[in-house]
């Protein structure tokens, strides 16, 4: 049965799995924010690993010769099965973000020391005391590991479950950037029947990861879809429910006051949960993740007053 609405909006489609690379979207989103929030040291780096996400995609992406999978009305979430393949395209994404970023981080360091002797024209910089260098020890170390094959699949299941306290927490960056690349090459490979129908909306049909937040889109007509935190799916939840408990009593919108960010938290008092919303109906250029950052500040005051969200933001961890 095809989800037909009132108010002029043609259809409703369940599920929306993405159709190729999210990240050249996202790099652009981050030199923005480089540019416009100076304050942040952290964005250039992170321009550096969403660079190697890109590369590591683009390699499983000439390495999969498959057909896309055609998951019809009577498949069962998720829809991204956990597979040999699944385990050998998660090595190979890890092994692509540790040298990419390596040759980055490597270039970088070597420019500004060159920078730094010709501003001095005496002395030598010293390579180790940049602070790239303990970086690339820390990838340098995880690139030896990616070759172990029973240690990659005990990552992979770890990081599957979120469950990353036996992780060394330097690590899970890298670590989260590959599984993202991996499930969201995989949700590439999937065509889902638009006229499926969602029973449970908690995680993400494709990959049962937790959502990152809400998006509003023109393309869907400004209609609410979780943003899969991982394989980067968007799937519908109806607008003025709560996303955790599904209460419409006590909704309301938090934001920065004064800040013209199109993100703001959408706060429940009935469990005392939020998830953000990321509103790219007037503007195309909002990513979920980077836009998460930049508003940290509103998710410490809602921390403070003991609110919780169950959005992952592999960025972030």
């Amino acid at each position: 049965m095809t989800n037909i609405p009132v108010g002029g909006i043609k259809e409703i489609i369940q599920i929306l799995p993405p159709k190729g690379s999210h990240y050249p979207y996202r790099q652009k989103a981050l030199k923005e924010a480089i540019k416009n929030h100076p304050e942040m040291p952290a964005l250039p780096f992170l321009l550096h690993i969403v660079t190697a996400q890109e590369s590591a995609f683009q390699q499983l992406a000439h390495a999969d010769s498959a057909p896309k999978e055609k998951i019809s009305q009577e498949a069962t979430p998720p829809f991204i099965a956990i597979t040999n393949s699944t385990l050998s395209q998660f090595q190979l994404a890890l092994q692509m973000i540790c040298q990419k970023l390596t040759a980055l981080l490597e270039s970088e360091i070597k420019a500004e020391i060159n920078k730094e002797i010709d501003e001095k024209t005496h002395g030598r910089a010293d390579e180790k005391g940049h602070p790239y260098h303990n970086i690339l020890m820390i990838i340098a170390s995880l690139n030896t590991r990616s070759q172990d094959q029973e240690a990659i699949k005990q990552i992979l299941q770890q990081l599957l479950t979120l469950t990353l306290d036996k992780i060394p927490a330097e690590e899970h960056i890298f670590l989260l950037a590959a599984l993202q690349t991996t499930l969201h090459h995989a949700a590439t490979q999937l065509e889902i029947d638009k006229n499926y129908q969602l029973k449970e909306r908690d995680l993400c049909p494709c990959c049962k990861m937790p959502a990152i937040s809400s998006v509003l889109d023109n393309s869907e007509d400004g209609l609410r879809y979780l943003y899969c935190s991982f394989c980067e799916t968007k799937w519908h939840v109806v607008r003025g429910q709560c996303t955790e408990c599904l209460s419409n009593k006590s909704l309301y919108q938090q934001r920065i006051e004064g800040d013209k960010s199109p993100i703001y938290a959408e706060v429940c008092d009935e469990c005392h949960t939020y998830l953000k919303v990321t509103d790219r109906t007037k503007t195309l250029l909002a990513d979920p993740f980077i836009e998460d950052l930049l508003t940290l500040p509103l998710s410490i005051r809602l921390t403070e007053e003991n609110y919780k969200t169950f959005g992952v933001n592999p960025y972030l961890l």
